[in-house]
């Protein structure tokens, strides 16, 4: 799969096999990581982590109490139903609910070589392996030492995240726009992205698209994260309690003025000097940057930019730099591409996520 060629240099020379070869990997790993938290919780004294609290997130509104809170209901309503539903069909056993949330993982992960042939990206199989084995995906998605690695909730984000980019090829962009705002909905990661789409046509005048923007990703924020504020009890303290607290995993609560103005600042940067330049993708997921500025200050979690791994493998700089270095006993020539970037600064994300769990934690 990895040959020397007449120069002497190392190349993938079959793409197809070593993609087979790192997909196998990457699900084995997850199957492995499945048994080993079964297997590790049959001591009852070890914590199941986010997914036991997803478990029990929606318990308040079936007593009535509503609490808008971490640990509670401190998601937006689409994610909650979502929930329910699974909660539901778990018919009151939690390891099911962990095994769906398993399955929701890894078949979205799968799912992501659709993504990639729809924006006809090139060694298809090859990137998908990759993508299965990447070291920030699998640490934030799929792994945890202590308790269970799995988040659900993110995974209805992935949901309609990947829907929404299977459509945005097409000339049409309703479908796109229709699926990005359910994703907005789900969790607000892309929100901004309302906003940047409205503006980036309103200044070109692209009237149709104005109209399609509000109609079609409008009407599911307005349903989804709107209008509950007239009949869910207390809805508005999820929003205020995302803006003014903190929890013990924040490294700093800085002032509410502090976090709106840097916000501000990036939002509004990225308006003046890039929108009429940016497609629709790059703001889709620059937006996630914007909301990191935000979302960071409540949580300390690098996680939240966990979904740029799949930007980085759908743009198509094949090479944005060459390296050749020509030592006594071996010559080292390799370019970088998108694809190599974003495993690097994958790995660079690992670390950082994994010096702020010892910073905050030891």
């Amino acid at each position: 799969m990895i040959k020397k060629d007449n120069n002497g240099l190392w190349k993938i020379k079959n793409y197809y096999k070593l993609g087979i070869l790192l997909i196998v990997i990457g699900v084995g790993i997850r199957i492995f990581m499945l048994v080993y938290y079964y297997i590790t919780h049959l001591d009852p004294s070890l914590s199941w982590g986010d997914i036991l609290i997803n478990y029990h997130t929606t318990d308040s509104m079936f007593t009535g109490e509503w609490i808008w809170d971490v640990t509670k209901l401190e998601y937006p309503p689409l994610t909650l139903y979502f929930l329910i539903f699974f909660k539901t069909i778990s018919f009151g056993v939690f390891e099911v609910f962990v095994f769906y949330a398993f399955i929701l993982e890894l078949l979205i992960s799968l799912s992501f070589y659709f993504i990639l042939k729809k924006f006809n990206v090139k060694n298809r199989l090859f990137v998908l392996g990759t993508f299965l084995v990447n070291p920030f995906l699998f640490l934030n998605n799929v792994f945890s030492p202590i308790n269970c690695g799995y988040h659900i909730t993110d995974s209805f984000f992935y949901i309609f995240l990947l829907v929404s980019l299977y459509y945005y090829p097409k000339e049409d962009k309703t479908l796109f726009y229709l699926f990005s705002g359910l994703t907005m909905s789900v969790k607000w990661f892309t929100l901004p992205a309302a906003a940047y789409f409205f503006f980036k046509f309103l200044f070109n005048k692209n009237w149709v698209e104005v109209k399609k923007v509000v109609i079609y990703i409008g009407i599911p924020i307005i349903i989804f994260l709107i209008t509950p504020i007239f009949y869910l009890p207390n809805y508005l303290d999820l929003y205020i309690g995302w803006l003014s607290s903190a929890e013990e995993s924040a490294l700093y609560n800085p002032p509410l003025i502090v976090k709106l103005l840097l916000f501000g600042a990036v939002f509004i940067g990225y308006m003046i000097f890039r929108i009429k330049k940016a497609d629709l993708l790059e703001i889709t997921f620059f937006s996630i940057i914007v909301m990191f500025s935000v979302l960071f200050w409540r949580r300390t979690y690098i996680r939240y930019l966990t979904p740029l791994i799949l930007y980085g493998h759908l743009t198509t700089k094949e090479s944005i730099f060459t390296v050749d270095i020509d030592f006594k006993i071996a010559r080292v020539h390799f370019q970088t591409g998108n694809h190599l970037l974003t495993y690097f600064f994958s790995i660079l994300g690992c670390i950082a996520s994994i010096a702020i769990i010892l910073f905050l934690w030891i």
